[in-house]
Parts: structure tokens; sequence; C-alpha cells
């Protein structure tokens, strides 16, 4: 089994199901609309760039896997509070979280250096946020109280961000403090939801949930891409952590085959124990059952790497000079 199958293996149907698919199909064909409408000249770069941020699936099929919290979180919330879905609302979040999402990994790759050919693209940037914040006006007024959650929320997440990216060190009340904050793409809609319906009460306990979540969704990218933040010489609470622990004469990368990356795996269940442990109390089977799901895809994963894990370990401590 490869490693990672089970990581990318695509959200089930009970949790993300055929109406929110469809709505995930219009929202990426009408982003695709909106720059041959409005930026014919950049058109066919971008439509381009928004495949390749999914290869090898499909721009649809990629919002199934792992990112697929930041559009169940909001479904769910809505499920609860009024028992179904109003489709106009949700077409509405699914399109402006997309565009929020493609937003941040546009910068995100251009500051992480993953591609440098996407700083040519970067003022087409202007368009995704056009997009993300134009969506919800045609559901709240200009003075209406979300707008201050959706304020304090975004620029909360870029603030977090430039902190993220000047941090050489993380501790782990640094690492919790940044993450949930990281990812608005998740409390913007979640505020949206709770202020359309009169629930603002609920906003608390499901942001608090969110937090949790965030945590153990920020290790398990930490840990996913732990070699290449090493190689590039990019921070991270995993990293930082190992560094903390590690022997003197120890390299970092045999301390994360030999003890980190099971210290990075042990958080993440812990941070998925506790989400559990609050989405019961929120009154939502979805929630439950999603957190489930999740908790059950990372222990597939790190099952399904232990015997790869073994054989690293092994040949680390021979080329260290050290018996295994």
């Amino acid at each position: 089994m490869n490693s990672t199958s089970a990581l990318c293996a695509p959200t089930p149907e009970y949790l993300f199901n055929l109406e929110l698919r469809e709505l995930v199909f219009e929202a990426i064909a009408r982003i695709r609309g909106d720059f041959a409408r409005l930026a014919p000249h950049s058109a066919t770069a971008m439509s381009i760039w928004i495949d390749g941020q999914s290869e090898p699936d499909s721009p649809q099929e990629s919002f199934r896997g792992l990112k697929a919290h930041f559009l169940l979180i909001p479904w769910f919330l809505e499920i609860r509070i009024r028992g179904n879905i109003d489709r106009e609302f949700q077409r509405g979040l699914v399109y402006s979280s997309l565009n929020a999402y493609y937003f941040v990994r546009l910068l995100d790759n251009i500051s992480d250096g993953h591609s440098t050919r996407d700083l040519a693209l970067l003022p087409m940037a202007a368009l995704f946020h056009s997009n993300f914040q134009s969506a919800y006006s045609g559901w709240f007024e200009p003075h209406s109280p979300f707008w201050e959650y959706f304020s304090r929320l975004w620029i909360g997440m870029a603030d977090a961000t430039v902190q993220n990216s000047r941090t050489r060190t993380f501790s782990e009340s640094e690492f919790v403090a940044v993450s949930s904050k990281k990812i608005a793409a998740v409390e913007i809609p979640v505020a949206a939801v709770c202020f359309r319906y009169g629930s603002t009460g609920l906003l608390g306990p499901w942001l608090d949930f969110y937090d949790c979540f965030a945590c153990s969704h920020e290790m398990l990218d930490d840990l996913c891409d732990w070699h290449s933040d090493l190689a590039g010489g990019r921070s991270s609470f995993l990293l930082s952590e190992s560094g903390r622990r590690k022997a003197p004469a120890e390299s970092m990368a045999a301390y994360m085959v030999r003890a980190g990356l099971a210290a990075g795996y042990g958080r993440i269940i812990g941070w998925l124990g506790d989400a559990a442990s609050l989405a019961r109390g929120l009154n939502s089977e979805l929630l439950e059952a999603f957190v489930q799901y999740r908790r059950d895809q990372v222990e597939s994963f790190w099952n399904s790497l232990q015997p790869s894990l073994k054989q690293i370990e092994t040949l680390a401590a021979v080329l260290e000079g050290k018996s295994s």
C-alpha cells in the first residue's frame, strides 16, 4: 500500500455528498469564466494554474481530499441549525471559499518558493480576493456586525502568516496561537452561517472546535512536508521541537525518523481526540463522523508508513555509526 494513499482518498459520500460536489464544480467553472470575462489576457494562464494546483486530480476532486474541511464545516453547521442547507447560500459560500483558497495558495507558492513562475501571475490575486469578499455582500449589508468578524478573521490570518514567516523556532503555545488564525477560509463562512440565521451563540463553540482541529491539520501538514521544509530551511513547530529533543551529535533527519515523526503523529491524534470531544457537544452527528473519519484516515496513513520508517531508521543508524 502506498503510504500516502490513505491521505489522498476522497472524503466519502456520506460526508461530502453529490450536492456539495456539484457546487464545487460550478464554482470552479465560474472562476474560470470570471477570468475569461474580466482578465482575457491572463485567462488561459490562470486556468492552467488552477489545474496545476491539484494535479494529478481534477480541481473539483482535490477539494474532497485533505482540504475538504473548509467546505464541510460550514455545511455541517447550516444543517445543524436548520436541518438542511439553502443551496443558493451554500453556492455563495463555496464560491467564496474556493476563491479564498486560490488567493492564499498563489501567495504561499511565491513566499515558500514552490514555483517561481507564479510570481508573474501575482497581480491576478486581485480577482480571487475580489470574488472572495464580494460573495458575502449579497447576504450582509455594509453595517452588519458580520463584517467586523470578517475583517478580524481575514486580517488576523494575514498577520499570523507574517508572524509565522518570521519565527525561526516555535514553542507549542506559539504554534497553537498561529495555527487556527492561518486558515480563515473556514472561520469566515462559519461566522456567515451563524450571522445569517441569528445563531451567533454557536459561533464561539464552533470556532473553538475549529481551533483544535486546525492544530491537527497544520501538524499533519508539517509531518508530510518535514523533509522539504528541512531541506529548504523553513521552520515549523515539528522541526523546532525535534531540534530541541535530538541528541547533540544526532542529525535532524536521523532524529525525525527515529522519534520526531512519531511525536508529531502523537500530537495529531491528541488534537483530533480533543476535537472529537468538542464535536460531541455541538449536536452535529456529521461533524462527529467527519472527525472520526479524519482520525481513521491519519491512523491508516501512519500504519502504512511504518515498514518504510523501520528500514530508513536502520539505514540511518548504520550511516551515523550507531547500532540499531
